[in-house]
């Protein structure tokens, strides 16, 4: 287990190339990651809604409800590592907000999700609404995998585009954002030749969208900020990348 991301032809983990420290692991599941982590030399706490399996003492278990307000003090960890959680989760912004106030100043964020941005992704959300053709459509049935009390355990169905994720990120205080992914899709690869429509889509919204913001005497984008969204929005990660992994680092 590891958090690989692609830099050129290259894998490269993540957290083998960090600063040794104080580490939430949060869903951990079964606890394989936390293990890997606690290898590599980090001060590892793993959190998760369940009990594992097979308890491993090595490191402290919390069982911890992502939904609501996490056990921990103010500015208790370097990172906070989110794999493949996020989209469970009805309490998105909460939870992003937790991450930062439980996060040390400069410390990060490393958070990963299924890219519902790929062009194999919006393909299928056009013709079906889903982000894949090959799981059904989401229902009430299928997609809740347990619900105890008030407690609800949801299969994949708040996803979170690139889009809505940078914004709850930056109102909890997260910046200095960057994007990867570890594997790509061969189907959007194959729909390659869409990308310069979607650019020029993007750059007509710009557009409409300044002169509204004018209209109602608002101020306009700042350039820095378009122009990292574009960079991120066109990244061989987002179009092509069948997960999104984002780091971010708590403001100072």
């Amino acid at each position: 287990m590891a958090v690989r991301v692609r830099r050129g032809r290259k894998l490269i983990d993540l957290f083998l190339h960090m600063e040794r420290g104080n580490l939430l692991d949060i869903p951990a599941g079964g606890g394989k990651e936390s293990a890997h982590l606690l290898q590599m030399g980090y001060q590892v706490v793993a959190a998760d809604l369940f009990p594992p399996r097979i308890e491993n003492r090595a490191f402290p278990r919390v069982i911890v409800d992502a939904n609501v307000f996490l056990p921990f003090r103010s500015a208790t960890f370097d990172y906070v590592l989110s794999r493949e959680g996020i989209e469970h989760l009805e309490n998105q912004a909460s939870f992003l907000r937790e991450c930062g106030r439980v996060l040390k100043p400069g410390g990060k964020l490393i958070l990963t999700a299924p890219n519902v941005m790929h062009l194999g992704s919006r393909l299928s959300h056009f013709l079906i609404g889903q982000r894949t053709l090959r799981r059904g459509l989401a229902n009430e049935i299928q997609t809740l995998r347990s619900k105890k009390e008030n407690k609800f355990y949801h299969g994949h169905i708040f996803f979170l585009d690139y889009f809505r994720l940078r914004y709850l990120l930056r109102l909890s205080e997260f910046d200095r954002i960057e994007i990867f992914t570890d594997k790509y899709s061969p189907t959007s690869i194959a729909l390659a030749w869409l990308v310069p429509l979607l650019f020029a889509a993007s750059k007509l919204s710009i557009k409409m969208g300044g002169r509204t913001a004018r209209k109602k005497g608002q101020n306009g984008l700042p350039m820095p900020v378009l122009k990292q969204i574009l960079e991120h929005v066109f990244s061989c990660a987002l179009l092509f990348g069948k997960r999104m992994i984002v780091v971010a680092e708590k403001s100072v």
